[in-house]
């Protein structure tokens, strides 16, 4: 009968760890304006994807991506970060754009329509991305050690690649 007991315990004590377990921790106020501008970033990856198709480009552009990375390393050391740290957080956020790109372009290849009118202009694009991608790595300053579930969780509200969202917040360390 003890152990009928102590087994009706354990059964009745494994759905809470469980939930508690799978649980998202909420993101830190803090948090909000790293996060946020994450997803503003990935939300404009449907642009330069147009943008790239329409011009036969691919969605890799490995010369500007390391660009891109040792301009945002510089102003992350400028700020105190580790260049590691920052490093790995913005090879999250351009592997998380290339696979938002991606997913929006197998989309259009299975059929579904493309934006009425004109593609935007690329390099409009890249410019605009390049101001938001400075202002990610002052804001990652602030909430570097950001629960990468927390981020993960917003940014698959604004990704269409749930794949996407948890690349860019595996530029976290906090899981």
């Amino acid at each position: 009968m003890k152990n009928f007991s102590l087994s009706r315990k354990i059964l009745l004590l494994f759905p809470m760890f469980f939930i508690s377990a799978c649980s998202t921790p909420p993101l830190p106020e803090s948090s909000e304006p790293v996060v946020a501008i994450m997803a503003e970033r990935l939300s404009m990856a449907r642009d330069v994807a147009w943008a790239k198709q329409a011009d036969g480009l691919p969605v890799r552009d490995p010369a500007r991506e390391q660009e891109i990375l040792q301009k945002l390393v510089r102003q992350g050391e400028a700020a105190d970060l580790d260049e590691g740290l920052v490093a790995r957080f913005i090879r999250a956020q351009i592997e998380a754009s290339c696979l938002e790109q991606e997913a929006w372009m197998s989309r259009w290849k299975q059929g579904e329509p493309m934006p009425a009118g004109d593609p935007p202009d690329l390099e409009k694009l890249r410019s605009r991305l390049d101001r938001l991608s400075s202002y990610l790595v002052a804001e990652y300053a602030a909430a570097w050690n950001t629960p990468a579930s927390a981020a993960r969780a917003r940014l698959e509200k604004t990704a269409i690649n749930p794949r996407a969202a948890a690349a860019a917040a595996a530029g976290f360390i906090s899981r």
